[in-house]
Formats: structure tokens, C-alpha cells, sequence
């Protein structure tokens, strides 16, 4: 199915996937500047930790793929539907 086609099908559908990566992008550059990249190597941590920052990141880089697999699988024209009746 191409993207014009799901945009046509389920222009709700679209807009929530596409609202959510945003979100997620934004949440993505919200965390990698909440702590101290140079903290990471430190033993004792108060209050965020880079550890913890670095595991979020890892989460929404994730999540931020499966989207974009998504975004792919939208676009993606083939395979297409077999005939019916099959001709021989």
C-alpha cells in the first residue's frame, strides 16, 4: 500500500503515528540533554544519573525505529494482491 493510500484510508491513523514520532523526537532530545554526558564514568549518582539517561535513550531510539519501519511499510507498493480468478 502506498502512503497516499493509507493517508486516504485512515487519515486518523497517519496523523497519530506521525504526532507520536514527533513527540517521541522531541522526548529523545528532552532526555540526551537532562544529565551529564562526562557523569557517565562517576561511581555515586544524585538525583538523574547518565546511566539512566543513556538507558532512555537507547528506549525511544527504539521506539523511533519501529516508526520509521512503519513508515516504511506505508510507502512500500509491493507485494501486491494476487488476482482472482488465477490465471494460468
Amino acid at each position: 500500500m502506498g502512503l497516499r493510500t493509507a493517508l486516504q484510508q485512515s487519515k486518523i491513523l497517519a496523523f497519530v503515528v506521525a504526532a507520536v514520532f514527533v513527540w517521541l523526537l522531541l522526548g529523545l532530545i528532552r532526555v540526551a540533554t537532562a544529565f551529564n554526558w562526562y557523569a557517565v564514568s562517576a561511581g555515586d549518582f544524585l538525583g538523574r544519573n547518565a546511566l539512566g539517561g543513556i538507558a532512555g535513550i537507547v528506549v525511544l531510539l527504539v521506539l523511533l525505529g519501529v516508526l520509521i519501519a512503519l513508515y516504511g511499510e506505508l510507502s512500500e507498493t509491493e507485494p501486491t494482491p494476487d488476482t482472482w480468478p488465477p490465471s494460468e
